[in-house]
């Protein structure tokens, strides 16, 4: 009897981090699944996979729309942060409104605006380099010191 390997497929995920300056602080949503299956408990990226015959930039906005309740039309800019773990296409958003989300479908147990330091203490560790990455990002676009 031969027996044949199982290869686990790729799955490529994209994701938007959104974020908001006030008052010289840089404030960034992410969520806490509902479900510890989901990637655990703690607060992360919303993030999800990308469908058959879609690109990254549209996969990342529908998760954050489903995760987050992030309106396209509450974005001031979205740019491209990169893609990590080798395989999720990070964006950041700039938006307009912190208090203009809708509600976060069932996958999401909360949602919370955190500093860098604040996810570096309560995130998910598997999401704390990118989140460090996206914070010097909107230093830089935002130039703030």
């Amino acid at each position: 009897m031969k027996i044949i390997p199982m290869i686990k497929e790729k799955v490529y995920r994209a994701g938007v981090i959104p974020y908001i300056v006030e008052n010289q602080q840089i404030k960034m949503m992410f969520m806490k699944p509902s479900d510890s299956e989901w990637g655990g408990t703690e607060f992360q990226l919303g993030k999800g996979k990308v469908e058959e015959g879609e690109g990254t930039k549209d996969a990342a906005l529908r998760e954050a729309g489903e995760e987050l309740g992030l309106f396209k039309s509450n974005i001031l800019h979205l740019e491209e942060l990169g893609v990590f773990l080798g395989r999720t296409t990070v964006f950041i958003a700039k938006i307009k409104d912190k208090e203009m989300f809708g509600q976060p479908n069932f996958e999401t147990e909360e949602t919370a605006w955190l500093t860098a330091e604040e996810f570096a203490a309560v995130g998910r560790s598997l999401h704390k380099d990118m989140v460090q990455v996206a914070y010097r990002k909107i230093i830089e676009l935002e130039q703030i010191l």
